[in-house]
C-alpha cells in the first residue's frame, strides 16, 4: 500500500487478545503476544513513502486522529491503532460466543 501511495486509513482494534474466543473456549492459547503495532508499520515503512502512525486509547484522541488523518496526512497511508479494554465488547457477541461454546461441547452427531 506505501509502495503504491496509497492514501487509505487502517484502524487496528487492539483489545489485547482474543475476547471471542475466550468467551467459545478459554485457555492459554488465547493470550497471545500484544505487539507494538504501530512500531511495526513504522519499520515496513522505513522511511519510504508516505505514512504516519498513532497509537489511541480514548474517545477525544480517536477523534483527533481521524482529523489528522483526513486533514494534514491525507496524502499519506495513515494507521491507527484504537487500544479498548479486552472486556469491551457488546453483550450479543459474548451472548453468541455463548450459543456457539454450548454447540461445540456436544458430542459428535454419529452418521
Amino acid at each position: 500500500m506505501i509502495g503504491h501511495g496509497q492514501n487509505t486509513i487502517i484502524f487496528l482494534i487492539n483489545n489485547g487478545g482474543y475476547t471471542i474466543e475466550v468467551e467459545i473456549h478459554d485457555g492459554p492459547y488465547n493470550v497471545i503476544k500484544n505487539w507494538n503495532y504501530t512500531a511495526l508499520v513504522d519499520a515496513i515503512h522505513n522511511g519510504e513513502g508516505k505514512c504516519w502512525t498513532t497509537k489511541v486509547r480514548c474517545e477525544e484522541d480517536l477523534k483527533a486522529a481521524i482529523d489528522t488523518a483526513t486533514g494534514e496526512k491525507k496524502d499519506c497511508l495513515c494507521f491507527i491503532e484504537v487500544i479498548v479494554h479486552k472486556d469491551d465488547t457488546s453483550k450479543e457477541l459474548l451472548e453468541w460466543g455463548s450459543r456457539v461454546s454450548a454447540a461445540n461441547s456436544r458430542p459428535p452427531n454419529p452418521q
